[in-house]
């Protein structure tokens, strides 16, 4: 189980479409998302395509001491199939397509828009020094197999939206209502005891997929032509508890594969956003954004068996099935116990002529993740992200908007634990060094009419 995210913010989000303009006070089509009150400060009908390009970099180190029964499980000679590097290197591209229009009335506006806010994809390199080894095969998956091997996890939105801006043209009110499609892929290393031994390892592969809805609300307040300031909350998909539904398949040492029908059970984020945006004169702007993203709520994925009649994920301190007060039913459960993130954006924007706009900004996203619950699957560190946009005029109606980013996360090493977890939500320990580095272009057309 797990995901495996493209981390460019907080968490495993990965809302950058828009660019310079992706915030709470934008009044583009994005704001569909970020802010669905901006949609009634712009006029006309306007549609907007934009692709996210990303490549995507990290490097992970185990650390020796994070290895469950060192010399039995793992022989002191084959240390580097469980400890040491691994690595990945993968493109990324993800797209968002919309459109608004005000239908002729002054002070509406509605939307549609389609994006992937959550997720990302990952595919691990080899361990070249155990491919094709006979004794211990599933160790040129690499250390991090324990964790994942490759996978994915998306959450797509289809955006419904609408806005008025009351008589006297100052604030908008909006709202959005989003339907969410969640999947995730996940191919790990597995054995039927949680540990990482050599001897007894074995594959679990998850398929589980969800549809469900969530919501969006924002008001937007501007006092003249120099001032905007919004402000957004984004719903929990789900509203609280996501089910995905799906298959689980494992094979533990020799034995034959077995797949089961189960039920991840995890609970994403509301969000919380606010912006600023000040004209200081004609061609210059200033821009502020922060958020709030409430990844405390994130603090298990508990795969559950849909033949167990009344499934329930509730556990005792040391991790076990706590049975005396309804735990049932559960197949491995991973402990996350994530942190509240928040983020925050400064920049600018200078018209150069009447046709182009440059822009740039520096942000700061806090971590998500606690050491003891870190793996490669889900980890996240704190980040600085500096962006460039351009924005620029091809024809009366059809604009270009490129962004240029790259995050700079700060390296993590986590020490291995000291308490022995139970199962079902014992795990092999995935303490070590963690580093990553994620470059992105962003290019979207927009034509208005």
């Amino acid at each position: 189980m797990g995901a495996i995210p493209n981390v460019n913010a907080g968490g495993f989000s990965v809302a950058r479409f828009g660019g310079e303009h992706g915030q709470a006070a934008g009044t583009e089509v994005t704001s569909l998302y970020y802010n669905p009150a901006g949609l009634s400060f712009a006029s006309g009908t306007r549609f907007y395509v934009e692709g996210t390009l990303a490549y995507r970099t990290v490097d992970y180190d185990r650390d020796p001491g994070a290895i469950d029964n060192p010399g039995t499980g793992t022989p002191d000679d084959e240390i580097a199939a469980n400890a040491g590097p691994a690595h990945l290197a993968n493109i990324l591209v993800s797209p968002f397509i919309g459109a608004a229009s005000d239908l002729g009335v002054e002070g509406l506006g509605v939307g549609v828009a389609f994006y992937a806010p959550f997720g990302g994809q990952a595919k691990w390199d080899k361990n070249e020094a155990y491919v094709g080894n006979q004794d211990y095969p599933g160790a040129e998956d690499g250390v991090q197999r324990w964790a994942n091997i490759e996978g994915a996890q998306r959450s797509l939105y289809l955006t419904l939206g609408g806005a008025y801006t009351l008589p006297n043209k100052k604030l908008s009110f909006g709202v959005g209502l989003n339907v969410v499609k969640s999947d995730i892929s996940l191919d790990r290393a597995r054995n039927a005891l949680g540990t990482d031994d050599l001897v007894s390892e074995g594959n679990a592969l998850l398929l589980v997929e969800d549809l469900t809805f969530s919501a969006g609300l924002g008001v937007m307040y501007k006092p003249d032509d120099k001032l905007t300031v919004g402000a957004s909350y984004q719903s929990q998909p789900g509203f609280g508890e996501m089910t995905l539904e799906g298959t689980l398949e494992t094979k533990f040492g020799s034995s034959p594969s077995q797949t089961i029908d189960v039920t991840l059970r995890q609970t994403l984020p509301d969000i919380v956003r606010v912006g600023v945006e000040y004209a200081v004169n004609p061609k210059l702007d200033v821009r502020f954004a922060a958020d709030w993203q409430r990844w405390g709520v994130f603090d298990e994925q508990c795969l559950t068996d849909n033949s167990d009649a009344a499934p329930s994920c509730v556990f005792n301190e040391d991790g076990s099935l706590d049975t005396a007060n309804g735990g049932s039913g559960v197949v491995v459960n991973l402990p996350r116990n994530w942190h509240d993130t928040v983020g925050v954006r400064a920049g600018a924007g200078y018209q150069v002529n009447d046709k182009i706009d440059v822009g740039g900004s520096l942000s700061f996203d806090s971590n998500a993740v606690p050491a003891p619950t870190m793996d490669p699957s889900l980890f996240d560190m704190n980040k600085v992200i500096a962006q460039a946009g351009l924005d620029a005029g091809l024809h009366k109606n059809v604009s270009l908007h490129a962004t240029l980013g790259h995050v700079v996360y700060f390296s993590r090493t986590t020490n291995p634990g000291t308490i022995d977890v139970e199962a079902p939500s014992k795990n092999p320990d995935m303490a070590g060094t963690y580093e990553s580095s994620v470059t992105f272009l962003l290019v979207g057309v927009g034509a208005a009419f």
